[in-house]
């Protein structure tokens, strides 16, 4: 791996661009050029339409032969611990409502993967290594479907189990998934252009809710918002991280540089779905937007380490 200097170096280069965006949106916001309905209506077309896409891209990129299932599977269970915690502690002790919570325990254990680990991977890391991060961004749309087909179920009354599930064929991270498989096991090859589009519009998604993020955080929040997005951070940048040593390493018996991509996503940023995701059901997205930025500098200084530590 190369020096800590230049991993630093790298680190920043992705993320100037990242902070402008959403500054860039924070400063049209509190001029009032933005809205919070423009944010709304930006986070629309990135739920409905780059995500699909952005689902899609993720699933044409996974090498099958090469999944490392226990390791994923480890990865998984300290998620699923994450996501409970995150869920639990919104419900009941800051009394939120039932989607509220959800999305609170999405933000908790979704990481930035697609945004800030994958990127250093590709420039600093070996095919082996940048496998299980792509793992984890195809396995986390799948946990987001699932995510998305809870907040449907809680969000209308005396919905059948037969109607939930015709709902999800309009479930946009689940669309992404069916079009991606469906490319991969037809018998022959589609132009290189299909790939193009998925990759293109892909490319949208992250400037996009970045941009809304700045505007909504331009917005003055309350206290409750505030204390929320606190504990967001703290379980996104040190309970998630400490849980998934001691499951991986500790627990699973993994070597540290075997797993380090892996621990690198569990020391990432919160994940842009939840926020995405928030305004389609009337979910207040304040208390994620400011964890949002809280992480994305907390991991400046978190990614770095663990792309360095030895044990």
């Amino acid at each position: 791996m190369a020096s800590f200097s230049a991993f630093i170096e790298l680190l920043f280069n992705g993320v100037v661009p990242v902070a402008f965006i959403s500054f860039f949106g924070f400063y049209l916001g509190k001029k009032n050029i933005f809205s919070y309905e423009d944010a709304k209506t930006i986070l629309k077309f990135v739920g409905i339409v780059a995500v699909p896409a952005m689902s899609a891209d993720i699933v044409l990129r996974i090498d099958f032969l090469s999944i490392d299932s226990t390791l994923y599977f480890l990865y998984f269970w300290s998620e699923i611990f994450v996501y409970l915690l995150g869920f639990l502690t919104a419900k009941l002790l800051f009394r939120v409502g039932l989607k509220e919570a959800i999305l609170i325990g999405a933000a908790s254990a979704f990481a930035n993967h697609v945004l800030y680990v994958y990127p250093i991977t590709l420039l600093e890391f070996t095919s082996d290594k940048i496998n299980p991060v792509i793992n984890i961004m195809a396995m986390d749309v799948l946990l987001l479907s699932i995510t998305i087909l809870l907040l449907d179920f809680v969000s209308t009354k005396d919905i059948s189990v037969g109607e939930l599930l015709k709902k999800q064929m309009f479930n946009p991270p689940l669309i992404g998934l069916g079009i991606g498989f469906l490319v991969i096991i037809i018998p022959f090859d589609l132009p290189k252009g299909i790939g193009r589009i998925f990759e293109f519009i892909s490319t949208a998604a992250a400037p996009c809710a970045l941009f809304a993020l700045g505007i909504i955080l331009s917005i003055r929040i309350d206290k409750n918002q505030l204390k929320l997005g606190l504990v967001v951070t703290f379980f996104r940048l040190v309970v998630h991280p400490l849980v998934a040593f001691i499951i991986i390493i500790l627990t699973g018996g993994y070597e540290v540089d075997s797993a380090r991509t892996t621990l690198m996503v569990a020391a990432a940023p919160v994940g842009l779905m939840a926020f995405t995701f928030a305004p389609k059901y009337k979910v207040r997205s304040e208390a994620i937007a400011i964890s949002i930025f809280w992480t994305l500098i907390g991991s400046l200084f978190l990614i770095p380490f663990v792309g360095i530590m030895k044990m």
